[in-house]
């Protein structure tokens, strides 16, 4: 089993990327979370999941006084995870999964440099895969080790001398001061070759310029402007290169609440993320990465006649929703793998293609006619359907509802497919779509405003929900809105139990388990304070947010009330995008005071 039976905490991780797969590294020096080769794949390390039955990577020093801390080498997702003692620094180890400029070139591996300032005895273990599917390890000559599995192999390539026990991989070496040593592990080999071959040091140079030119084409100078980039190299590491679709978190069934059941697989690409991704993305500058977004959704929906509500980014995955035997993080079970939320109906999925369109086109982006025609069938199947009842943009199972987001979000869409019809020269149906949103906003306003004169979650209940906090966002509403100014009151009052950290929605959801502060509604509270004019509010906000990043600045899906520690998955896109449309929205507001 891993060196330290505890779990580590969500936040004392970061990440490794490469626009395939992914891997968290705790900065003990273990790697607890990968899939191989690609986001949605077989867990090849998940002892985050499992401290005993999940497979693991670790390399850390023998003495467990040392005290360690992680960082990025500036400008990449190259990440450091140094060992020191009171005085001075024993042991660093440097982590990344390898970037190539030629999308078609995939490297299915972790490298990770030893590098020693003392003299220093390290325990290296390395066990990948479930413990009951590993089947056998092999030492092959002085070039490493080969652990099987039921389906697959993990290739350790060492010159390291190790031992083979139980079908474990372990040893301890010792190492004098200046020492340097890579470990590289690969997925799926037929042979098995030493380290010089992986030629780690050149796969390092192509990293680092990777990250390093693609963060200079951003056009963000604004403040905040080390934790906007952290996030924009998060959110690039998201995308999978063979089809530009964006996995909403590179992790499974980190709990939403410790010991609860709110545990998701979100290692796949929700539709609704491209409202999030577009606006960031052209913003700053990345309208070719934005179009390529854009467009391989539209190609898919073309190719399967219909729009689903997530989409599995490989075709390595089983998108349908199962659970594994395993005990889950500090014992939060089940352990899911796939996702049932994509059944549902979420009207703001198709409403998010129409309005990112608008959003793209206004900022220099431009389709064919050909692509243009799609997106109008799109709107013809959200005007069949929005006086349906849906699960929200919460995903909610169990009985649909008429949620007034999820109208409010049609509304905006269809004023926008309206705009796209002028654009086209059809004004004929550029006026029926925009008679078409008149009566859907008439009807907001007619069914979905409580007897106390705040909007409702939905028609059919009284209860609150923090997604109406976008309606002046897109511009439902103003601000200043009555009603609209009513429910920011209510939903201060009963979903916001500390000051800018807030719950989804009061409606019982039939769930085991406390709903925590969601992040992402956080940023949409302090964004109404911008447009409101709190700007000193707004700050105040941002402030304390910055403060709950880790020291990678990587955020979840959730904090946990009160102690502040991470939940959910981990990094969080709807996070991360959220952070940096707020910042560019403070950014904007404090310019024009001055």
């Amino acid at each position: 089993m891993p060196n330290d039976p505890e779990y580590p905490r969500i936040e004392d991780h970061g990440v490794l990327l490469n626009n395939r797969t992914a891997a968290l590294v705790s900065k003990f020096g273990e790697v607890d979370f990968a899939c191989f080769p690609n986001f949605d794949s077989e867990m090849v390390f998940s002892s985050i999941l499992d401290r005993k039955k999940g497979g693991y990577f670790s390399i850390r020093p023998v003495n467990r006084n040392l005290e360690s801390r992680q960082y990025y080498e500036p400008d990449t997702n190259i990440l450091f995870t140094l060992f020191s003692d009171k005085k001075s620094k024993v042991l660093s180890i440097m982590d990344f999964l390898p970037m190539s400029f030629e999308h078609s070139v995939y490297f299915s591996e972790i490298h990770r440099r030893i590098e020693t300032f003392a003299d220093v005895n390290i325990e290296i273990d390395f066990n990948p895969f479930f413990l009951k599917r590993r089947k056998s390890v092999q030492k092959v000559d002085s070039k490493g080790y080969n652990v099987f599995s039921e389906n697959s192999s993990q290739f350790l390539s060492t010159d390291l001398d190790l031992k083979v026990e139980e079908n474990s991989v372990t040893g301890t070496v010792t190492l004098p001061a200046t020492a340097v040593r890579w470990l590289v592990t690969a997925h799926n080999l037929k042979k098995a070759y030493p380290p010089t071959l992986f030629a780690s040091e050149d796969r390092l140079w192509q990293t680092r310029r990777f990250w390093k030119e693609w963060l200079m084409k951003s056009k963000y100078q604004g403040i905040f402007y080390d934790v906007v980039n952290r996030s924009l190299l998060t959110l690039k590491g998201l995308f999978f290169d063979p089809n530009n679709f964006m996995v909403a978190s590179p992790t499974t069934s980190l709990p939403e609440s410790i010991g609860g059941e709110r545990n998701w697989d979100y290692r796949f690409m929700w539709v609704r993320d491209t409202s999030y991704v577009i606006e960031g993305l052209v913003q700053l500058g990345y309208i070719e990465e934005a179009t390529k977004f854009y467009l391989s959704i539209i190609d898919r929906f073309e190719k399967d006649g219909k729009l689903s509500s997530i989409y599995k980014v490989s075709e390595d995955s089983n998108i349908e929703e199962s659970s594994l035997d395993l005990a889950g993080y500090m014992n939060s079970s089940p352990v899911r793998i796939g996702n049932g939320a994509r059944s549902q109906l979420q009207i703001d999925q198709y409403a998010s293609l129409i309005i990112s369109l608008r959003m793209l086109l206004e900022n220099s982006g431009f389709l064919s006619i050909h692509t243009m025609e799609k997106v109008f069938l799109i709107g013809n199947s959200l005007i069949n359907i929005w006086r349906e009842p849906d699960s929200s943009i919460w995903e909610i199972r169990g009985d649909k509802r008429n949620y007034v987001y999820s109208k409010a979000l049609a509304w905006k869409a269809l004023s926008d497919l309206s705009w796209l019809y002028s654009r086209m020269g059809d004004d004929s149906n550029a006026s029926a779509v925009l008679n078409e949103a008149r009566a859907l906003r008439e009807e907001i306003y007619r069914k979905g405003i409580s007897s106390k004169g705040y909007f409702k979650q939905s028609y059919e209940t009284d209860d609150v929900d923090s997604a109406l906090l976008r309606l002046p966002l897109f511009g439902f509403c103003t601000i200043a809105d009555n009603v609209y100014k009513n429910t920011l009151s209510v939903i201060e009052e009963k979903l916001m139990p500390e000051k800018y950290l807030f719950k989804r929605y009061t409606l019982d959801d039939g769930l085991k388990g406390e709903d925590n502060a969601f992040l992402m509604v956080s940023f949409w509270y302090i964004r109404n304070l911008i447009q409101n004019g709190q700007l000193q509010s707004a700050h105040d906000g941002l402030m304390m947010i910055l403060d709950l990043l880790n020291e990678v600045s990587l955020l979840p899906e959730e904090i946990e009330f009160k102690t502040h520690r991470y939940l959910g998955n981990y990094p969080q896109a709807f996070s991360h995008l959220s952070l940096i449309a707020t910042i560019m929205e403070y950014n904007r507001s404090v310019k024009k005071q001055k």
